[in-house]
């Protein structure tokens, strides 16, 4: 499901998905959809927070490790990906496979910048829309 703005307050009022994109060309909106997000997850129990910044030499396999491991201080964890456009080819299959089968314990937010029709209609962000 797609949200806009306006709708993700109630969004988070009632639910907490497993994967959110946030994605877009306004950093403030960006900002503020992220910290509404991470405010209902604290909520929800989530204590803990890893940051994965992905360049030309990310291995997407930091990724799934990163949400297959357990942490030593808190049950539940936010991972973070941020990344300045959409994913390369091993980063969508990444997060294809991640979508199909969640991470229990984890709320994984990948974060980047306004994503074209193309990328909006790839099977990695279908995926996670489901």
């Amino acid at each position: 499901m797609t949200l806009k703005p306006q709708q993700l307050a109630a969004h988070l009022a009632k639910t907490l998905a497993p994967i959110y994109v946030v994605a877009g060309e306004e950093p403030l909106l960006i900002q503020e959809a992220l910290d509404a997000i991470r405010a209902a997850a604290r909520k929800a129990g989530y204590s803990e927070r890893e940051v994965l910044d992905v360049d030309r030499s990310f291995e997407w396999q930091r990724l799934v490790d990163s949400c297959a491991s357990l942490s030593l201080f808190a049950t539940r964890r936010i991972v973070e990906v941020r990344m300045a456009a959409g994913p390369d080819e091993d980063g969508r299959k990444t997060l294809q496979t991640l979508a199909a089968h969640p991470p229990q314990d984890v709320l994984l937010l990948v974060v980047c910048g306004a994503l074209d029709k193309r990328a909006r209609d790839g099977a990695w962000f279908k995926a996670i829309e489901q």
